[in-house]
């Protein structure tokens, strides 16, 4: 375990300010999809309360498919970390890393925004137990990928352009992958948490939204 703190603090030193940046990228993705529900139209927002409203209803009278969600959760931040992953090995695909971060942090700002409009403390209290749980260990494992990813794909920039740099990109890419793996496996705990925990709280908390 000592070793393993080691090597993470380590990590996080040499790329303190990738993480910053990673970081910003995904709190102005919050800041805008939180923004964004006070600039939709009247219709646009009677739909979405419809929809809200719908929701609550399905999830208080029918049973959850928890294996469903499971699924889909993994299905969707696997193409996440592979869409990340790829990206950090194309060298051009430094923005479309932040922007794929920026993205996530604004689904969840939207989301948690417009709840909160539409019901006040009740949609605080719903949010915080209906996605905080899953999120605490997914989005840092979508924000180390995304270091990873920018970092990889910093090395390979810096090996083509600096004569005096040479790394074994093969070795280089392996300890890549891995460690995107290993991280998943992280995420994947959070899906589990998303499909199984995640869902009491909502079944429970909609019967007072």
């Amino acid at each position: 375990m000592r070793k393993v703190n080691n090597v993470l603090i380590k990590h996080i030193q040499r790329n303190i300010i990738t993480y910053f940046v990673v970081i910003m990228f995904f709190l102005i993705g919050i800041s805008s999809g939180a923004f964004t529900t006070k600039a939709l139209s009247d219709s646009e927002n009677g739909e979405l309360i419809a929809y809200l409203e719908n929701f609550f209803k399905i999830v208080d009278t029918k049973t959850i498919d928890n294996f469903a969600i499971l699924k889909q959760s993994l299905i969707n931040n696997l193409q996440t970390g592979v869409l990340i992953w790829i990206l950090g090995v194309t060298i051009i695909g430094i923005p479309a890393i932040l922007f794929l971060i920026g993205l996530r942090g604004f689904i969840i700002g939207f989301t948690v925004g417009f709840i909160i409009k539409q019901k006040g403390l009740k949609g605080l209290i719903f949010s915080i137990f209906s996605l905080l749980p899953q999120n605490i260990i997914i989005i840092p494992g979508i924000i180390v990928t995304g270091v990873l990813g920018i970092s990889f794909s910093v090395m390979l920039i810096k090996s083509k352009v600096e004569k005096n740099v040479h790394n074994n990109i093969l070795n280089q890419f392996f300890v890549y992958s891995t460690v995107i793996a290993i991280v998943y496996i992280f995420i994947a705990l959070g899906c589990i948490i998303e499909a199984y925990i995640s869902p009491l709280f909502v079944k429970y908390l909609s019967v007072y939204m």
